[in-house]
Formats: structure tokens, C-alpha cells, sequence
């Protein structure tokens, strides 16, 4: 069975998070092309833009939403609050079997774990649903309040739509490797959070617990052993560099590098 580097991070502040992503995304080139998966947290609370959003829609936010920390994803998608959550990265060589000519197949694995750790009250919703995005690019301001068909939802029937987002995933592809991160939300404190959380389905989960659960569940689905690994020295050492531009006003409001 292959292996996959697995690395369990402490919670970190948004421009810290994004940039150890990258650096991981750098990171697998041909000499370098083990698949690693990270779990991590953030702190404190952040919203996360995603790349094509416009800043001045997070400055018209009411409080405490305005006010919270902000980053800039380079993935697509809606906004999200990232609080009481788990995030998730994959990152993987373009050329790996699991993912060569079908990058979407990565998004199917990931979900498919996910919902294998949360229990039979989580689902793919599907692209039946009339409620699917036809653009990642368009939608509400918050990730979890749209919907595309690879989203991981459960039933709700005080929804407009009879569902409610639980974790949700976007992706960057270089030539050489493709990021993958998700969120996994374990629970919610600002009621403008649109958002199902695990802790709705059961009792309340804490970041341990629930990579207790998604750690053998990923392995499973796919296919490959997880090793517990360490970050690299030249990894962290290029996180810092990406750090610096995730901080900085240049990217977060004008997405520039």
C-alpha cells in the first residue's frame, strides 16, 4: 500500500495556515512526490476570502463578522468562517494514479471520507439538486451557503432548500501537484453562520476527536497508509516566505503577489 505523509497541526492564524498549504503545494515535485495530508485549526476565528471575491464585500459585513482576522485564499469558492471547525489538506503529484487526467476524483475521495467519519446522516448532495451552482465564481458571500454538487450537506428541513452544508472543498492545480483543502465544521458561535455542524448530528466533537475519526477514514478511501510525518525544514522555511504575502494588504485586498 502506498504512503501518505500525515501531519497534524496546531491552531494557527490565517496567513500561517494558507502559506504551510502552499509550501506543501511547492513542495511535490518530482524528487519530492509522496501525497501528504494535513489537518489543521485556526486561531483566531478568520474569514477566508476566496480568490476571486471582492475585499470591500467582507468590509460590508455587520459585526462581529467585519472585525474578525481576513485571509486570502488562492482557491476558489465563497468566503468562510473558519472557528470550531477541522480543515483539511491534500496535497498530490498531478501524474499520482489516483488523481492522473481526473482531478475531480480527488474532491469525491475527500468527501467520501468524510462522510464515512461523520456517520449516515451526511451525503454528497448531487447535481440533481436544483439548488446546484453552476459557477464557483458566483453565489452567496459564504462558502457554505452556497451549493455545488460535490458539497457534503445533511437534511434540514427548515432550509429553503431541505439542506444544510457540512463540509465543503476547493482546489489549486499547478503543473506539477494539485492543493485540495476543505472545512469540516464541528460547531458554530456566530449566528450569521451559515452552516450544518457535526455536533447537530451528535454530541459535541472536538478537533481531536474528529480527526480521531477522519484520519482512518481518509486512509481508507484512499487506499493508502497514513504515516505520522514531521514538516521538513525546507517547507517550513518556504512557508515563511509565502506567510509574508498572505499577511500583507497587497494580496488580501488586491490579489496581487
Amino acid at each position: 500500500m502506498d504512503a501518505v505523509r500525515l501531519l497534524i497541526d496546531p491552531p494557527l492564524p490565517g496567513p500561517s495556515n494558507m502559506a504551510r498549504d502552499e509550501a506543501l503545494l511547492a513542495a511535490r515535485t518530482p524528487a519530492s512526490r509522496q501525497p501528504v495530508l494535513r489537518f489543521y485549526a485556526w486561531s483566531p476565528p478568520t474569514i477566508s476570502l476566496g480568490y476571486f471575491q471582492d475585499y470591500d464585500d467582507y468590509e460590508r459585513l455587520p459585526p462581529p463578522l467585519g472585525t474578525l482576522d481576513i485571509v486570502r485564499r488562492t482557491t476558489g469558492g465563497g468566503a468562510i468562517l473558519h472557528d470550531l471547525e477541522v480543515t483539511y489538506s491534500l496535497t498530490i503529484p498531478t501524474e499520482h494514479p489516483l488523481v492522473k487526467g481526473r482531478p475531480n476524483r480527488l474532491y469525491e475521495l475527500a468527501h467520501e471520507a468524510v462522510i464515512s467519519a461523520i456517520g449516515p446522516e451526511a451525503r454528497v448532495l448531487g447535481c440533481d439538486s436544483e439548488a446546484c451552482d453552476t459557477s464557483r465564481r458566483h453565489g452567496p458571500f459564504f462558502c457554505f451557503a452556497r451549493r455545488h454538487g460535490l458539497d457534503v450537506v445533511i437534511d434540514d428541513p427548515t432550509s429553503s432548500d431541505g439542506v444544510s452544508k457540512i463540509a465543503g472543498s476547493a482546489q489549486r492545480r499547478t503543473q506539477q501537484a494539485i492543493l485540495q483543502h476543505g472545512s469540516i465544521m464541528l460547531d458554530r458561535r456566530y449566528p450569521q453562520q451559515p452552516t450544518a455542524t457535526w455536533s447537530d448530528l451528535s454530541d459535541e466533537i472536538d478537533f481531536d476527536q474528529a480527526v480521531e475519526r477522519l484520519a482512518p477514514a481518509f486512509e481508507q478511501t484512499l487506499g493508502m497508509k497514513l504515516g505520522h510525518g514531521e514538516w521538513r525544514e525546507d517547507e517550513l522555511e518556504a512557508a515563511k516566505t509565502f506567510e509574508d504575502r498572505y499577511a500583507g494588504d497587497a494580496w488580501t485586498i488586491h490579489r496581487q503577489r
